[in-house]
């Protein structure tokens, strides 16, 4: 069973790659690919069966993180409630979280991150070279 197309969505969308169709460019006549993308669409099309379900429970890790995030906006205006205190880098803690999931889903696929991502951008891309494997 191959992966969907929803499924790869989150998995564009969890690395941080654009959630738009390429424009179109060509180089000597031949369509070229905009930076690392066509490397991400290649290991998805690549990926063996036997790990899809591994790939399938870091989504769905990655998607609870996320739910996590946007739930603890309801905190940012609060250090305490009734003798529980919040922790003050709540929100920090769960984007490091997010990074590490992130980077097995990365690893998984054998992919870079989306460089120009908000969330991974250059601090998380220190090496600007891609592994080869």
């Amino acid at each position: 069973m191959a992966l969907t197309a929803a499924e790869k969505e989150k998995i564009r969308y969890f690395l941080g790659y654009p959630a738009v169709n390429p424009a179109a460019s060509y180089q000597i006549g031949i369509p070229r690919p905009s930076q690392t993308a066509f490397l991400l669409e290649s290991a998805m099309e690549q990926l063996m069966e036997v790990a899809e379900c591994r790939v399938r429970t870091i989504l769905t890790t990655l998607a609870g993180i996320e739910t996590k995030l946007t739930e603890a906006q309801d905190y940012l205006a609060t250090s305490a409630v009734e003798g529980i205190k919040i922790r003050a880098d709540h929100t920090d803690a769960l984007e490091r979280e997010y990074r590490r999931w992130g980077g097995r889903l990365a690893d998984i696929l054998g992919v870079p991150y989306y460089y120009y991502s908000e969330r991974f951008g250059p601090q998380a891309n220190s090496v600007t070279n891609v592994k080869v494997r």
